[in-house]
């Protein structure tokens, strides 16, 4: 009977080390549709009903710990349909901005994929303490991005300069028990911000 050769007997090892696992990861390209609020910076006559609508590819590349985010078309639509917006004029560039963006807001099937590359991201740029269920418990992300908007041409372009990574834990009773809301009878979370990472630019 043959044993096992040694350099395979290596390369289970490895492969079972959770850094090695991550060095493995792939980039992965998403094609994603994003509503938001539109910021004040983009609505000079302060239309209070529009919205930022975005037709994005995301390009997440853990080995390169970067994420580039590419905006095919965008829309102001308007919630109130007598509102209109009026976009300022030339270049508009908006630098630090900051929002949360939950993976419980896509289709499950895009959610766990697009979470599995931003867990392999977050684990080959600064590893999470092990008693995480990343899986479980890492629902959403801060992006922190540099944003401009030319208004002649309607370019818009996003660059995505650091995440924040949110462990939602689940609150319970004195016992033990999850806490519902009473409203929706659904767990009720807190969330825990943990360390900014800092993305390389693609």
């Amino acid at each position: 009977m043959k044993t096992a050769s040694p350099i395979l007997g290596i390369l289970i090892f490895l492969l079972a080390m959770p850094g090695f696992k991550s060095a493995l990861a792939q980039e992965r390209t998403f094609q994603m549709f994003q509503v938001m609020d539109l910021p004040r910076e983009f609505n000079m006559n302060g239309s209070p009903s529009c919205k930022l609508e975005f037709q994005e590819e995301w390009i997440i590349d853990p080995l390169r710990s970067s994420i580039s985010k590419t905006v095919n078309t965008f829309e102001v639509p308007c919630d109130d349909l007598s509102s209109t917006v009026k976009l300022p004029e030339g270049t508009t560039r908006l630098k630090n901005l900051s929002f949360e963006f939950s993976f419980l807001d896509l289709p499950e099937q895009m959610a766990k994929e697009i979470q599995i590359a931003i867990i392999d991201l977050v684990n080959n740029s600064y590893p999470l303490p092990e008693y995480y269920d990343l899986q479980d418990q890492l629902l959403s992300v801060y992006f922190h991005e540099d944003w401009s908007m030319e208004e002649d041409s309607l370019v818009f372009s996003k660059k995505v300069k650091a995440l924040t990574p949110v462990i939602w834990q689940r609150r319970q009773t004195t016992d033990g028990e999850p806490l519902l809301d009473p409203d929706t009878g659904y767990p009720v979370f807190y969330k825990l911000e943990l360390e900014r990472i800092d993305l390389r630019q693609p």
